[in-house]
C-alpha cells in the first residue's frame, strides 16, 4: 500500500502540481517570467546522466543527445550555467543527488523502479521518451521550478522538434564508449597543445569554434587555416606558410603562448586563466586588458573571468567608456562573451566523452 501510494504521489500530484503553475503563473513560454521565487542565475546546474548513446553524445565533434537538448533549454530559460557529469551506474547517481553533488538525476524508467524500491520518496518528472529527471524532495524550490518549466516545455514546439530529431537516432540505446578521435588533426593537437600547458581537448575545442576543423577555411577578414589566423599574426612569430595545416597551428600555439605570457595572470585560477586567453584571441589583448582594468574601476577583481564578464555589457555604454580605464573606447562584448562560453562549455563536454 505504501509503494502505491508513493507512486501515486509521483506519477500524479507532482504533474498537477506542475500544472497548477502553468495556470497560475504569469509566464510566456519555458523562458518567460515565472511566478516561483527562485533564480538560477548565479548557480551551476549539476545534472548527472547514464551510459546511453541516445542520451549524450558527440555528432562531428558537437555534443548532441536527447538529454543534453532538454538540460541546455532549462539552463538557458534560467539564465544558469551548466555542467553534466557522467555516471553510468545508478547507484553514483543516487549518492550524487542524496549527497545533494547534483540538483537533476536523468534516468530511464527502469532505473527509476528500481531506485524507488529503496523507499525513496522523491519527486519525478516524467518524459513520453521513457526517461525520468528525479530530484531529491527537500530540493522543494527545485521542484517548483523545474514541475512549471517541465510542463510548459513537453506541450513546446522546441521539445516536440527534439523529439523528431532523436528518434531518428540509430544507436538508441547503444552504450556510450569515450571517442577516442575528434578530426583528422588529433596527432598535431596532441603534439602541440602540452607546449603551452594545454588539455589537447580544449585547444581542439578553440579550433572546433574557430573552422569546425577545415584547414582551408577563410574568414572575410582575411583570417585563414585551423586557427583562423590572420597572416600577419603568423609571420609575427616567423611562420609564413601557414595555408599549411601544421604551421597553421604551431602559430596558433605560439600566439596562445604570446597571450598567456602578456595578460599577466599570475593571480588568476587555471580556469580564469584559460578563460582570458581565449577572450584575447577572440577580442585581441588590448580589449582584453581594457576589460580587466575596468573591473578593476568598478571593484570587480580583475583575475577573475566571472566578475570581469559581468561587467563587459557595460562598455557599450559612453557613461563608462569614456572613461580612463578603458583605453580603446566602446566594446559590445557578447561575441566575446559567447565564444568563452561556447569553447568552454564543448570543453566540458570533451572532457565527458573523449579519452585524454
Amino acid at each position: 500500500m505504501y509503494t502505491c501510494r508513493k507512486y501515486f504521489f509521483l506519477l500524479v500530484t507532482i504533474p498537477c502540481f506542475a500544472l497548477s503553475f502553468i495556470l497560475l503563473g504569469s509566464g510566456t513560454g519555458h523562458g518567460g517570467q515565472y511566478r516561483v521565487r527562485y533564480s538560477l542565475e548565479k548557480d551551476t546546474l549539476v545534472c548527472v546522466i547514464g551510459n546511453n548513446f541516445y542520451d549524450y553524445y558527440l555528432h562531428h565533434a558537437d555534443p548532441a543527445g536527447f538529454q543534453l537538448e532538454i538540460i541546455r533549454a532549462f539552463a538557458k530559460a534560467f539564465h544558469c550555467p551548466y555542467r553534466i557529469t557522467l555516471l553510468p551506474s545508478l547507484e553514483q547517481r543516487q549518492q550524487a543527488i542524496a549527497g545533494q553533488q547534483a540538483d537533476i538525476m536523468i534516468c530511464s524508467h527502469g532505473e527509476f523502479r528500481e531506485y524507488m524500491q529503496d523507499d525513496r520518496l522523491t519527486a519525478a518528472f516524467l518524459l513520453p521518451d521513457s526517461s525520468a529527471w528525479v530530484v531529491d524532495t527537500k530540493r522543494t524550490e527545485m521542484i517548483k521550478l523545474l514541475g512549471q518549466w517541465m510542463a510548459q516545455y513537453r506541450l513546446s514546439k522546441s521539445f516536440k522538434a527534439h523529439r523528431r530529431k532523436y528518434y531518428t537516432v540509430t544507436s538508441l540505446n547503444k552504450e556510450r564508449r569515450l571517442y577516442s578521435s575528434l578530426s583528422p588533426y588529433d596527432t598535431l593537437i596532441k603534439k602541440y597543445a602540452p607546449t603551452i600547458h594545454w588539455d589537447w581537448r580544449l585547444l581542439a575545442s578553440l579550433i572546433y569554434q574557430e573552422s569546425r576543423f577545415n584547414p582551408d577555411g577563410r574568414s572575410r577578414r582575411g583570417a585563414y587555416g585551423l586557427m583562423q589566423l590572420m597572416p600577419q599574426t603568423a609571420e609575427g612569430f616567423g611562420i609564413f606558410d601557414i595555408e599549411n595545416p601544421e604551421s597553421n597551428l604551431r602559430a596558433g600555439v605560439k600566439y596562445l603562448h604570446y597571450l598567456t605570457k602578456y595578460l599577466r595572470l599570475n593571480e588568476a585560477s587555471e580556469t580564469d586563466r584559460f578563460k582570458f586567453v581565449l577572450a584575447a584571441y577572440n577580442a585581441g589583448i588590448g580589449r582584453i586588458r581594457d576589460c580587466r582594468a575596468f573591473a578593476k574601476s568598478q571593484g570587480k577583481s580583475p583575475d577573475k573571468w566571472d566578475d570581469v564578464a559581468a561587467v563587459i555589457p557595460l562598455m557599450r555604454h559612453e557613461t563608462y567608456y569614456a572613461g580612463d580605464a578603458i583605453q580603446l573606447g566602446y566594446f559590445k562584448g557578447s561575441e566575446t562573451l559567447a565564444y568563452v562560453r561556447n569553447v568552454w562549455e564543448r570543453y566540458e563536454h570533451y572532457l565527458n566523452l573523449v579519452a585524454p
